[in-house]
């Protein structure tokens, strides 16, 4: 067989691997796009976007393709506490420069939809059922040995890029090292009629074992998703006390008449995200969890810096590895962010700690008496905006509301708990620079 060459082969078809192909193309580059297996309706992933991604999708020319595959719009986010009314309700159009609303779609019917549309763009060429078995992705002859179709078949390129998820073998093959939190499991169900309290919104429901999160996806379908403790058994009760009525008695009957599905979900950090040819992308450069649905805002704009630090010189003999530099870099702060503001807002929401209940209700405060810290707020969530000194001035905020609560006597020792919990996170962030170290 003749030798094929490529100015990129990225590793996975799903909305990370999908986007960096239709951005890299954009920007005139030959493309091959492999994916192993797209999944089945029985997967549990990525289903909501926030408005960033849509905007990104919108930019490629790809957001209508998911609007006619059925894709609803999201118009903001409802926080319960364990009661039958919302204890808030963020909306979009709050955060500032952001677009007034995302899309939830089911994922399968996602990575269908965009692999199929990006597939027949010029410049992009899709290798279905094909796996990426090895890179040399460091020397002055690079390429990968690639099975396709019952054949290997070795393929040149100058850019290598893994959207393989949080497992991705290239990276790990490549000698990348990942910092691995905790495990636990998401249990989903999709509920037919599913009467949320506010359509057109996600969802998210404290108070009980720990989170739940719902949304459409489908003008006749919700998704509800559960965490479940590593080891621990599902109790189907014990989650739907904390869901107001009627969604709590839709849940209970698709519980009782549908297999749920189940994802293992772990927090991700790499310490890097480049080496030599190679960039990691999405969820192989990291993941956070799934409450704060950050997860496709983040595959998206990989994609897009990507893209923007490789450019069409490329095939004028441009550096990869100075390109490369320029991508890590551009997405180290923000995944600071990310990874400091997802334990910390799943915490605040969750924890029976007395300090974490002390920021609950000041949290809530701060949210009922200011639009601009909805709006702030929210902002950090959907990744609009990711500069770590406005999240830090966002839980200065929320601790002070919580401190100065009107018409509660503060618990002196919850307070001084809370200053050190603050004091930790402080720390953290601070400390993260040398945990993305170039």
């Amino acid at each position: 067989m003749p030798e094929l060459t490529f100015d990129a082969i990225i590793a996975g078809g799903g909305i990370a691997g999908s986007t960096t192909a239709a951005a890299l193309a954009a920007q005139g580059l030959e493309v091959l796009l492999c994916e192993a297996g797209l999944p089945s309706e029985k997967r549990l992933a990525g289903e909501l976007m926030h408005p960033p991604a849509a905007q990104r999708l919108e930019q490629l020319g790809l957001l209508h393709v998911l609007e006619e595959a059925g894709g609803v719009a999201v118009h903001g986010f409802a926080v319960y506490a364990g009661g039958d009314a919302a204890e808030a309700i963020l909306h979009y159009d709050e955060v500032p420069g952001s677009r007034k609303t995302g899309l939830a779609i089911e994922h399968a019917d996602l990575t269908r939809a965009l692999l199929k549309e990006v597939a027949s763009r010029p410049r992009v060429t899709l290798w279905d059922g094909a796996r990426v078995l090895e890179m040399d992705a460091e020397s002055h002859s690079p390429s990968a040995r690639i099975r396709h179709e019952g054949v290997e078949r070795t393929v040149r390129a100058q850019l290598f890029v893994s959207a393989e998820g949080r497992g991705s073998g290239l990276r790990e093959r490549a000698g990348i090292e990942v910092e691995r939190g905790e495990s636990a499991r998401m249990v989903g169900y999709r509920v037919h009629g599913g009467r949320l309290p506010h359509r057109g919104y996600g969802h998210v429901f404290a108070g009980g074992p720990a989170s739940a999160l719902a949304y459409q996806v489908a003008e006749d379908e919700v998704r509800v998703m559960f965490e479940v403790a590593e080891g621990e058994e599902f109790d189907a009760e014990a989650y739907l006390a904390i869901l107001p009525q009627p969604f709590r008695d839709d849940v209970r009957r698709a519980i009782s008449e549908t297999k749920g599905q189940s994802s293992r979900i772990y927090a991700l950090t790499p310490r890097r995200t480049t080496r030599g040819r190679l960039a990691v992308v999405g969820d192989a450069g990291g993941c956070v969890h799934p409450l704060t649905a950050s997860g496709m805002a983040f595959c998206t704009a990989d994609a897009m810096r990507l893209a923007e630090a490789v450019g069409g010189g490329l095939r004028r003999g441009k550096d990869v590895r100075q390109a490369l530099t320029r991508y890590e870099r551009g997405r180290r702060g923000p995944m600071r962010t990310r990874v400091t503001l997802g334990p910390a807002m799943v915490e605040a929401l969750c924890s029976a700690s007395p300090e974490m209940e002390l920021l609950r209700r000041g949290l809530f405060r701060y949210w009922s008496k200011s639009s601009r810290g909805r709006g702030a707020s929210l902002g950090l969530l959907s990744t609009q905006e990711a500069r770590g000194w406005v999240m830090l001035r966002e839980y200065a905020a929320v601790c002070v509301h919580a401190l100065l609560a009107e018409g509660r006597q503060v618990d002196l020792s919850a307070a001084v708990a809370l200053a050190g919990r603050s004091t930790e996170q402080l720390g953290r962030l601070l400390d993260l620079p040398g945990r993305f170290a170039a």
